[in-house]
């Protein structure tokens, strides 16, 4: 990774504030530049890095990563903490909904990439393998895109090593979360899967906050990931200021369900994030635009619903909404 100061920006590397532009080796991603800035304590610690806008619709997220960029004193912490606010630089400005417009790949499920592969999955790679390393946690903040109710919830991995879990679960319960999501082994196998399951499958450790609705900027949202990644800067020891209390219940789910819509035409949802559903509730209609019904949506499994569709028109087997298993109940 090479670095570029801008002129007010301390030296990349000493103690200070630095802030400037990142490029990455591959050259898959010639062309482009990253905003990074770098908050580095005096005295040697943990280090801690911070992304938002794979999703560049998910403006909470974002908003977070540059509030965030003043919140740290490297007078008073160790170690550093290390911020890129928008990862998927290609969709700046042209607000797609999941995907990188030059290789239409959603980044989020391309982890962990390849070098000489396409845009994003050299970008996936470039992440892990020259931004993160070394780093103690990477926090891949997310949610609430244009079309999108998200609960507050966070994904870690399930992992072999039960002390990668610990640590995993511990870093998830610093966000003031509904749920703890801890997806299943089986991600860590996927050829392109969750930055969480990318790390964990090589020893290292990720988290992914959801949160937000609709592609706005909200407060209550914003705060839910600052206080939630200063609480990780706590845990880890860069800061030393007390711990802010949690509200919510943290229910921990062991597995993620989507659902998938049977039909095209305008879905009804029956429930909202944060609800409880039985195996076999209905969840939601599916109606042409006559109103006439088309077919139904059930819940596969019980669990808690964690996010739906907002926008009406949906098409057919497209995602509808996703559904976390309660972790007793899950096969893990």
């Amino acid at each position: 990774m090479e670095v570029t100061a801008l002129r007010n920006s301390g030296e990349y590397g000493q103690p200070g504030f630095f802030r400037g532009y990142a490029r990455f080796e591959s050259p898959r991603l010639a062309g482009y530049k990253w905003e990074i800035c770098e908050i580095r304590g005096k005295r040697p610690g943990p280090r801690l890095c911070i992304c938002a806008g794979i999703h560049p619709n998910e403006v909470s997220a974002i908003e977070a990563a540059v509030r965030l960029q003043r919140a740290f004193d490297p007078e008073s912490m160790e170690g550093s903490v290390s911020i890129i606010p928008f990862i998927n630089q290609p969709g700046l400005f042209e607000y797609p909904d999941y995907v990188c417009p030059l290789d239409g790949k959603n980044i989020e499920h391309t982890f962990p990439g390849k070098k000489d592969g396409t845009f994003s999955e050299a970008l996936c790679d470039a992440i892990m393998n020259e931004w993160c390393t070394g780093a103690d946690c990477l926090i891949d903040m997310h949610g609430g895109n244009l079309r999108e109710n998200v609960s507050k919830f966070v994904i870690v991995q399930h992992a072999p090593d039960p002390q990668l879990n610990a640590r995993a679960r511990q870093i998830a319960m610093c966000f003031d979360a509904e749920f703890v999501l801890a997806l299943p082994a089986p991600f860590m196998d996927r050829p392109g899967t969750y930055s969480p399951s990318a790390f964990a499958r090589h020893g290292r450790l990720a988290v992914l906050p959801e949160a937000g609705a609709n592609g706005l900027v909200t407060e209550d949202t914003v705060s839910f990931f600052v206080e939630g990644v200063l609480n990780v800067a706590r845990t880890l020891g860069i800061i030393s200021t007390p711990l802010s209390e949690a509200r919510n219940a943290q229910i921990h789910c062991g597995d993620y369900l989507w659902i998938y819509s049977p039909a095209g035409g305008d879905f009804h949802s029956e429930v909202e994030p944060g609800d409880r559903v039985t195996k076999g509730q209905r969840l939601g209609t599916i109606t042409n635009m006559f109103g006439e019904p088309l077919a139904e949506l059930s819940a596969p499994e019980s669990g808690f619903v964690l996010w739906r569709v907002t926008h009406p028109s949906i098409k057919e087997g497209s995602f509808a909404g996703a559904i976390g298993i309660e972790e007793n109940k899950a096969m893990i």
